[in-house]
């Protein structure tokens, strides 16, 4: 009996403990997954595809001088853009309106590259920007990097990055066009992209990856 009661008291603080974690990562899920560096000086800025407030970004940190080369993520075109494209409707690819972004917004096309091509996960986007690197198809002498994308994906961007380029000195950033609402389930957008976020957290922490070359 006394075993079956300790065996209890330990099940019981467990769940209690378990409960307790779960709260803090829920009211505190912002601040957990928002990790960025401060702004320094860099040989280049890498904007990731996905929200169009990071192109905006990264062409204001071009303009005030804090790199002088924009390397852009060339994500993976899907099935249904490219549909609609057949039909002949103008949908333009996401790297296209990112190019319209930075040159309207002053960046010279002379000082915007491009990588990957089939990119569709943060994981897909540090492998190429790797790759590129390391076959020269990128200036060879960039050794610190301005990571610019949404505030709540910079955790997980900067790991990601960190790990797959550790001879690369990372400076991680999020816009700030996106605001990281304190009262995150509230929100019709925020709620779901959190969820999704720390869930992707969990699945990269635990060996987990989304690959473009993996996914049919």
């Amino acid at each position: 009996m006394k075993l079956i009661r300790n065996l209890l008291t330990l099940l019981g603080a467990i769940t209690f403990l378990g409960i307790m974690a779960s709260a803090v990562l829920f009211f505190y899920a912002p601040e957990i997954l928002h990790r960025v560096d401060n702004l320094e000086k860099a040989d280049a800025i890498v904007v990731l595809g996905g929200q169009y407030f990071r192109p905006i970004y990264a062409a204001d940190l071009y303009n005030e001088g804090y790199a002088p080369l924009v390397l852009v993520s060339k994500p993976v075109a899907y099935d249904e853009v490219k549909a609609i494209r057949r039909l002949g409707i103008p949908r333009k690819l996401q790297w296209e309106i990112y190019r319209e972004i930075l040159l309207k917004k002053g960046v010279p096309e002379s000082n915007i590259k491009y990588f990957g091509g089939k990119n569709m996960s943060t994981i897909d986007e540090a492998e190429q920007l790797k790759k590129e690197l390391t076959e020269h198809k990128l200036p060879t002498d960039i050794k610190k990097i301005i990571l610019v994308t949404s505030p709540l994906h910079t955790g997980r961007a900067g790991k990601i990055f960190r790990d797959a380029l550790p001879d690369k000195d990372f400076i991680v950033v999020g816009d700030p066009y996106e605001p990281v609402l304190k009262k995150w389930w509230t929100n019709f957008h925020t709620a779901p992209y959190i969820i999704l976020e720390a869930t992707k957290n969990v699945f990269y922490y635990l060996g987990g990856a989304f690959r473009s070359s993996t996914q049919n």
